[in-house]
């Protein structure tokens, strides 16, 4: 009787626990990619400034 305590202690610990893990998952996959877009956009404009005076842009 004992184990079967546990098991479902297990399950309802899982349960609880794995739509706070996936809502982590969500803001470090979510942080990574505007931080990528963030770099992205820096190489884009530091490769193209030197053309901004010139019209090419």
């Amino acid at each position: 009787m004992k184990n079967r305590n546990k098991d479902v202690s297990l399950i309802q610990f899982t349960k609880a626990a794995l739509p706070i893990s996936i809502a982590l998952s969500l803001i470090f996959l979510l942080g990574g990619f505007i931080v990528y877009k963030a770099i992205v956009a820096y190489n884009h404009y530091e490769r193209w400034k030197d053309y901004d005076e010139c019209g090419l842009s």
